[in-house]
């Protein structure tokens, strides 16, 4: 058998499907990161203002005498507890939302690289395919 110049329609439509599939499996994984990449960057901010709001707490507090009593919110009540345990509760807070914050930035630096590669791979799969970019024109899935 001679192979002439022309592509089987067979072989041409399940290239097509398979980059099909590609690309779809490629906007899922660049969505999932985008949602993932989110959530972090609103616990960074949680924990920012958990840190802010305990050194309110703390600088308020500070200037009272060691004995006075100090109430702290304990779900819709409030516990009497000493000044030292309130505020040595408040620098624990501070701490472990530091500490937060410090694994969260690394994990949205790594999202952050995993996001722009899957952005350059779509890329490379859309201009390496006209049939398939133009699929997605028609269909909406791109502009």
């Amino acid at each position: 058998g001679t192979r002439t110049g022309y592509v089987n329609s067979g072989e041409m439509a399940s290239e097509q499907s398979e980059a099909m599939k590609q690309f779809q499996e490629l906007q899922a994984k660049y969505v999932e990161i985008t949602q993932k990449h989110k959530q972090l960057v609103t616990t960074i901010m949680q924990k920012k203002q958990d840190i802010h709001r305990s050194a309110l707490t703390r600088h308020e507090l500070e200037p009272l005498p060691a004995g006075v009593g100090c109430y702290k919110g304990f779900g819709r009540s409030f516990v009497r507890e000493d000044k030292s345990a309130i505020m040595t509760g408040l620098e624990e807070i501070a701490r472990a939302s530091d500490e937060e914050i410090k694994k969260s930035e690394g994990q949205k630096d790594y999202l952050q690289k995993a996001l722009a590669e899957t952005e350059s791979n779509l890329k490379e799969l859309l201009q390496g395919n006209e049939a398939l970019s133009r699929e997605l024109l028609q269909s909406g899935a791109i502009q």
